[in-house]
């Protein structure tokens, strides 16, 4: 008996449709689990904080978005610059350098993070935020443009290496050397400003000098190297008194020339006849 011809199965309503139609489910399913992963951790984690750029004595508060558990960072960065005042008439005098327009990421150095860490840059940023100081640092660098000079320049230099923990007592010990009475009535500020010059010369040779040596203990070349080159700088120079200028909101006269490097000027009077300021 012959064998009865065999026909290919017939298909069935709609045999090959099933994925179309499940693609879009597991979509969705993805899409609602996502959501409930977020919400069920407590949503998107909202990281804030502050930087510091020793340029300018620049400060910027971040805000970014980030992922729960993976901590995957969800969109770009913001940035709302807050510079604080005392930062703006420092450049404007010139005592400390311009920002540059455009900064590196790496040199910002952290300040705080969401309120809660606080950075070695809070050392002098709570002082240039007027959070931290005895006195209102603006109105007396205003009142006090040569030993503002000296110590915010020298801040500076403290700043861009990282040295951040001296900007408290340097800025002490000039708002203390200008309320302490002279001896000498007699003496003007110029006269004045020679003995704070010696005083501080003196004081950072030797906190500069231990710096070197706790670098060069730690191996930290390159700490040392830069410290050393502060103690030639001073060793050499000393502090530099900035020039006298006139205020114009203050005065009808015009306001002079200055050159963009401040004069120095040397002192016949050796530091061991100077009290220490911190006497």
């Amino acid at each position: 008996m012959a064998n009865s011809p065999t026909f290919p199965h017939k298909p069935t309503a709609g045999a090959g449709r099933s994925w179309p139609i499940l693609f879009p489910l597991i979509v969705f399913s993805v899409v609602i689990a996502f959501v409930l992963f977020v919400v069920c951790s407590g949503g998107f984690m909202m990281v804030s904080g502050t930087q510091f750029h020793p340029a300018g004595f620049r400060i910027r508060r971040f805000v970014a978005l980030r992922l729960p558990v993976v901590g995957t960072q969800a969109g770009r960065t913001s940035y709302t610059d807050e510079t604080p005042k005392l930062s703006q008439l420092l450049v404007k005098r010139g005592w400390i350098s311009k920002a540059p327009l455009q900064t590196p990421e790496d040199e910002w150095d952290l300040i705080e993070l969401d309120r809660e860490w606080r950075g070695i840059p809070s050392n002098l940023t709570d002082y240039l935020r007027d959070e931290n100081s005895r006195v209102d640092l603006y109105a007396w660098s205003e009142a006090n443009p040569l030993l503002a000079g000296m110590l915010w320049s020298e801040v500076e230099h403290a700043a861009k290496l990282k040295l951040y923990w001296m900007a408290p007592e340097l800025i002490d010990k000039m708002v203390d050397f200008s309320r302490r009475k002279p001896l000498d009535k007699s003496l003007s500020k110029e006269d004045r400003s020679l003995l704070a010059q010696i005083n501080l010369t003196s004081y950072l040779l030797s906190v500069y000098q231990k710096t070197e040596d706790g670098a060069k203990a730690a191996g930290e070349t390159q700490l040392a190297a830069d410290c050393r080159k502060q103690i030639e700088r001073l060793s050499s120079v000393g502090v530099v008194i900035p020039e006298m200028t006139v205020n114009p909101a203050k005065s009808d006269q015009p306001k002079p020339k200055t050159t963009q490097k401040p004069t120095t000027k040397k002192s016949t009077t050796s530091p061991s006849e100077v009290q220490e300021s911190s006497n």
